[in-house]
């Protein structure tokens, strides 16, 4: 019908040619308008039946979902949310179908639609084995301190580590683990630092008994992005959702 192949033997698979490309992205854009066409009736959050799919780290699961879910099951009772934790493959996910939107502090593909939602910036949180005055640590003093560490990538916490590998650096890590809030209460009576976003730290510091310094000014506050696949961007149940993501964002 096209007078072009859309689709080429790749392996066991196939891959897109570039018309192949063109018309999925077409086809992206208007599937959403032809489904409402069809169906004939606007979005109604109180009636919708739509099932949300949502990759987050435990550090946005614990900020955000209060808010999201309050905010769902007073307007919107029969949705449904499926949480997932977020991984290194999620955007891929994204791309391919299986999750319907991502959040994370990493760089979003250009090939999805994406936005900050929320600004960011760490602190440490200090045991109370530890005896410290400072209320904000030098880089020499940071680096001096035993620390726990949340792996948000191949072993690091990539945007803490990072900024110090640029400056020739790295601290020294005796524990790593991969979620926030377990970290938080596991720290609570040692000597050792963790550094993790401030808007957590408010929440669950004054639960463990820690205490809130100020990080080096080496490492920086970052953006938090929303990410989702162009083919939902106009679609009404989708952009409804992500409003409500946006407004539990701005309570935190």
């Amino acid at each position: 019908m096209f007078g072009d192949p859309l689709l080429v033997r790749s392996g066991r698979g196939y891959e897109r040619t570039v018309r192949g490309e063109r018309v999925l992205r077409a086809l992206d854009a208007l599937m959403p308008r032809l489904e409402g066409i069809v169906r004939g009736e606007e979005f109604d959050p109180a009636r919708s039946q739509e099932r949300f799919r949502v990759a987050l780290t435990d550090h946005a699961s614990t900020t955000l979902l209060p808010s999201l879910v309050a905010r769902l099951r007073k307007s919107a009772a029969h949705m449904k949310l499926e949480v997932s934790t977020w991984r290194t493959e999620a955007y891929e996910d994204v791309a391919a179908g299986r999750l319907d939107i991502a959040l994370s502090a990493e760089e979003v593909p250009p090939a999805l639609e994406s936005e900050v939602i929320l600004d960011l910036d760490f602190v440490c949180l200090v045991g109370s084995v530890q005896r410290m005055r400072s209320r904000r640590l030098t880089l020499k003093q940071y680096l001096q301190f035993p620390h726990a560490l949340v792996e948000t990538s191949a072993g690091q916490q990539t945007l803490v580590d990072r900024p110090l590998a640029q400056l020739g650096v790295k601290r020294h890590v005796v524990f790593s683990l991969p979620f926030f809030v377990p970290a938080i209460f596991a720290i609570a009576q040692t000597d050792l630092v963790l550094t993790l976003p401030r808007k957590l730290a408010k929440i669950a510091a004054g639960m463990a008994g820690l205490r809130v310094v100020e990080p080096p000014r080496e490492i920086k506050a970052f953006p938090y992005f929303m990410a989702w696949h162009p083919r939902l961007t106009t679609e009404p149940a989708h952009a409804w959702f992500r409003e409500q993501l946006r407004i539990a964002a701005r309570t935190i």
